[in-house]
Formats: structure tokens, sequence, C-alpha cells
């Protein structure tokens, strides 16, 4: 479990402008000064207007007002702390040049620049800024020949205007960008249960999304569902409803991990993004939440349970559409097949199978898909398995194919392989998972899982794939489960599948234990021919093990 604490959620703020922008306004602050400055000259003392000092002042005051303007795109955001300083000395060279007459008059423009740099740059960054303009008319009023008092009398008037403007401007500023960033926290949270909504966790999962692609890690999204909550509305009505989801809402904070973030997304719909979580990761977390849902609710009046649906990056998807859609087809899954379960989705699985010869008597390809995905949750669910179901699927088909079945049989064939264990789903885990040897009751409940499955496959309407796995443990004996069926009363099919599960279980590499070298199992199956299994099927898988493209498939 990570333990890492969530970085806050990042919503909108109200920032300083972009460079850009700052660099537009100072053009017109420019142009507008200059502009300001020639009527206060002309107003003053119109004699200066041709002095050479303030022709070259507001002549070089329009050109970097109109270079700001036309090249703003182009410049570096240090500019405007730049250009905000050269103001400040234009300024101050006017002053010193005119004199009286009209300082009282140009010092107003200091005040210009103080709330440009209130308004443009960064606390820290205006008030350097304005410390310029502080110091810059100090030297000034220094070097003038006003008496002390006079000139201090000047510039505690101008910097202190120039200042307090600053002070108000930036205050006005942080508490906008304080509201803001209420208004857009409140936007993207759900009003009955406080948790981020549907746009604030698609804003975060995006971010997130980046973050893993750049580190190429993890990710996974989990949805939750609640089961039959349209009965609560109806039946206790919206005010127990709300208390519900509220309650769900504590659960799933309660209940994730820290870094894990949860929304609702509407309705009786809720969501979790998992950071640096893949797939086996996820699901652990999700089987977790719909226990602590189902356990919380199990004594209630109309006991609400949850079907959940996962998927991770980059397995399944790389944006929100994607990875939250897959996500949302599992949890349709999980309802297909019974609700209160969780499912992992797996979209490979399904379109390798949707082919022609299969969709004949598919009465619901939605089915199908849900059945596949459930039989992948199973190998997820089991680390030690991870992958069987798939592989038994791909020995089958050889198998069949050997065996001279005809290209639908052997799809069929193939797709029975991959769901012959689907029963196990609803074996519990200490069972399923048990790494030593079991004992008589867990041997009784395991060998319940062929029944189990071939439930599960009548309701998809696989009837004949149901046949199959239910007599996927049946022995030409008469020794096997759950029906003691003799030779001839076992389907072919069935017998291939058992074949194909057994080497597969007999190869593979476990938690517990190491696998068998196939020349080994290759034996197994011989010496047990006859008894456990089928001759020709037997033979039929030898021969196929020996060509070396299909074993190197």
């Amino acid at each position: 479990m990570l333990d890492a604490a969530p970085e806050p959620v990042a919503f909108a703020k109200a920032t300083a402008p972009s460079a850009q922008t700052s660099l537009h306004a100072l053009a017109w602050m420019y142009l507008g000064g200059a502009t300001f400055a020639i009527g206060v000259i002309a107003l003053a003392q119109s004699s200066r207007l041709t002095d050479g000092v303030m022709l070259a002042t507001t002549g070089f005051a329009y050109a970097v007002g109109l270079g700001l303007l036309f090249g703003r795109r182009r410049l570096p955001a240090i500019t405007v702390d730049v250009a905000l300083a050269c103001g400040v000395l234009l300024t101050t060279i006017a002053i010193n040049h005119l004199g009286d007459s009209t300082e009282q008059y140009l010092s107003f423009l200091y005040v210009w620049s103080a709330l440009n740099a209130a308004f443009l740059l960064a606390r820290r960054r205006a008030a350097l800024q304005v410390a310029f303009i502080g110091a810059t008319y100090g030297i000034y009023i220094l070097g003038s020949d006003d008496t002390f008092r006079a000139g201090a009398q000047q510039w505690l008037l101008t910097v202190g205007t120039a200042a307090f403007a600053f002070a108000v401007v930036s205050g006005l500023k942080s508490r906008v960008e304080r509201l803001v960033d209420e208004v857009a926290e409140t936007a993207k949270r759900d009003p009955r249960t406080g948790l981020l909504n549907g746009s604030g966790f698609e804003e975060l999962l995006d971010r997130e999304l980046e973050r893993a692609q750049r580190a190429e890690g993890a990710l996974s999204v989990i949805v939750v569902d609640l089961d039959h909550f349209k009965e609560v509305n109806e039946e206790l009505g919206h005010r127990v409803a709300d208390e519900r989801l509220g309650a769900v809402a504590r659960i799933l904070e309660r209940t994730k991990r820290r870094i894990d973030i949860v929304a609702r997304m509407g309705g009786q719909e809720f969501a979790l993004l998992l950071p640096e979580t893949d797939e086996h990761g996820a699901y652990v977390l999700a089987d977790r939440l719909r226990r602590a849902v189902r356990d919380h609710f199990a004594d209630e009046q109309l006991a609400i349970t949850a079907s959940i649906g996962l998927a991770s990056f980059p397995k399944h998807g790389s944006s929100f559409e994607e990875l939250f859609g897959a996500a949302s087809q599992a949890v349709y899954a999980a309802k297909e097949l019974g609700r209160n379960r969780s499912v992992i989705y797996n979209p490979e699985i399904t379109a390798n199978l949707r082919s022609a010869a299969m969709r004949e008597d598919m009465q619901s390809e939605e089915h199908l898909a849900a059945v596949l995905v459930l039989a992948e949750t199973l190998d997820m669910r089991d680390a030690g398995t991870a992958r069987h179901s798939e592989t038994v699927g791909r020995y089958a088909k050889l198998i069949a194919a050997e065996l001279g079945m005809t290209t639908r049989e052997t799809e069929r064939v193939h797709l029975a392989g991959m769901l012959h264990d689907i029963g196990k789903i609803g074996i519990s885990d200490t069972i399923l998972q048990k790494p030593g040897k079991l004992t008589d009751a867990e041997w009784d409940e395991m060998r319940k899982h062929p029944e189990l499955g071939a439930r599960i496959l009548d309701g998809a309407r696989l009837d004949d794939i149901s046949a199959w796995v239910r007599a996927h443990h049946e022995r030409p004996d008469g020794r096997g489960y759950p029906d003691a069926l003799a030779d001839d009363d076992i389907p072919m099919q069935a017998k291939i599948l058992a074949v194909a599960d057994s080497y597969e279980a007999m190869t593979a590499e476990r938690v517990y234990k190491a696998g068998m070298p196939h020349e080994a199992a290759r034996e197994e199956l011989l010496r047990c021919a006859g008894s456990q299994f089928d001759p020709a099927v037997v033979l039929a898988f030898i021969k196929v093990l020996s060509q070396p493209e299909p074993a190197a498939a």
C-alpha cells in the first residue's frame, strides 16, 4: 500500500496576467504616459515642447511603447520588470529636466507605475518596483535645490501615494484570486457528498495521465455503481437516498489509500483515481471497496451493494474517455453477471473473439463481452494463475484443429478454454489463493466451480460451451465430477478442455511450486490416457506440441 499523501487538487487560479498580456498593457502605459507628459508640458511650459531632452524622452517613450505593442509575442517575461523600471527612470529624467513647475503633475506617473506593477507582477516583484520608485525619486529630491523639509514632504506624498496604491491593488488582487479559487473549487465539488464531481475528476485524471506518460508508470480508474439504488429512491425517499450516498462517499474515503482520489460522477456512480497502480493492485482495492459497501448496508432495509469495474493505463487506454469508458463497460459486465462483484476490463479478448463464425448464434455480444471480462478478472484475482485461461484456450484450439474440427467448432472450443474456470469466481479467496494442500471440505467447495461456471454461461446464452465447461473435470473412467459421467457421455470438447487444462497446470510456474518440465508433463498425459484423459485427445495434443510453430505460439 502506498502511503504518500495525495497532491492537492489544482483548480483554475486568477494569477498574474501572462507576459504577453502584461507587455500589451505596458505598451499602452508608455504611449499614454508620453501623451500625458506632452499635455502637462504644453499647459505649463509650452516653450519646452521642442526642447531636445524632452523630444528625446517622449520620443523614446513612444518608441518603447510601440516596440512593446508589436513585439510582445517575442519578448521574454523579464521585459515586464525592465519596462516598468525604465518608465520610472524616464519619469525622473522628465521631472529633473522640467523642474518644479511640472513636478507635481509628472510625479503622478510614479503612481501609474506602482499600480501597473501591482496588477501585472507577483507581489514580491511589484514591491521591488515600488522600492525602486522610492529610491529613484529620493535621489532626485536629494539632488534638487529644495529644502530638506520640502523635498521630504514631496517624496513622502508621492511615494506614499504610490505605496498605498500598490498595497490596495495588491490586496484586492489577492482577495479576488482567493475568491476565484473558492468558486473554482466549489464548481468541481459535488454538493451532496463533498467529493470531486465529474469535471473535477476529469481534470485531475488528465493531469495524472500526463505524469504517468512522462514517467512511464501505471495508473488505474475504478468505477463504482450502486446496485438497485433506484428502489431506495422510490421506496424510502430522496432523503434516505441522499444519506446513503453520503455514507458510500465516507466508506470509499475511509477504505481507499491515502494516495487515491474519490469522486461522485453523478446519480449512484462514483469513481476513484489510483496513481502508480496497475490492474492487479486496483483489483485488490476494488474488491475491498465492494465488500465494505456490502457489509455496511447488509442489515439495512433495502440493502444495497456495488458493481465495480476498473481499467488501467496504459493497457486499456491513454485518455479520460478511453479509461473511464473501459471501466464503465466493466461495470456493465459486473451487473450482467449478477451484480455485487468487481471486474477488470480486457478489450483484447473481446476483439479477438468477435469473429463472424462465432456471431451466428450469439443473441447478445454484450453477454459474451461480459463473460470474457469476468474470466479475465478471475485470472487477475488469482495472481498465481494469471493468463491461465488464455493459455488453456490456445491449447484447446490447437487440439481441436488437429482432431479435424471445423473452423467454427475450433473457435467455440477456443472460447470454451478461455471460460473453462469462470465458475471459480464464486469460490472464496481463502480457498482459491491457498498456496498449500486443500482440506477435504475445501476440495468439496472447489469442485463446485464447473456447475457454477455452467450456470453463468447459461445466463450468457452460451449453452453449448456451458455443457463443455460443466463436464471438463469428468473422466473416461467415471471418477470425475460433478456428475461422474462415463466415457461416451462426456462431450469431446470437454475432453479437450481437460487435457489442455491439466497440461497448463502441470507446466506453469506457481508461487508455491515450480513448473514441471514439458517432457515430463507429456509423459504424465500418456500415463493417464484412458483413465483421466481421452487417448485420442492426448495423442493429438502431443503431436501438436511436437510441431515447432504451434509450440512457439
